[in-house]
């Protein structure tokens, strides 16, 4: 395979993974976190005052009452999780 090939399957695999990101919480709830679930969080917590609440579904589809700070603890921990995918080595 070429160098182009290799980087184009890796690029592909590193896109699955990502989409696959899932992060539990300290309260235990399970959070989808691909880009588009984090921009959704991202976005959440921007517009949030710190005492708000927002319904939120989780990755298993249930619903909860979301915290800013819960919120903004699974955006950090999906944007870890990508951080660590990310570069090829």
């Amino acid at each position: 395979k070429s160098e182009d090939q290799i980087r184009e399957e890796w690029k592909a695999d590193r896109s699955a993974a990502v989409e696959a990101i899932k992060v539990v919480t300290q309260a235990g709830n399970t959070f989808d976190g691909d880009e588009v679930s984090q921009g959704r969080m991202a976005r959440a917590v921007a517009s949030m005052e710190d005492v708000d609440t927002v319904l939120w579904v989780l990755a298993d589809n249930s619903v909860i009452k979301a915290t800013k700070a819960e919120l903004k603890e699974a955006l950090r921990l999906a944007g870890s999780a990508q951080a660590a995918i990310w570069v090829m080595e």
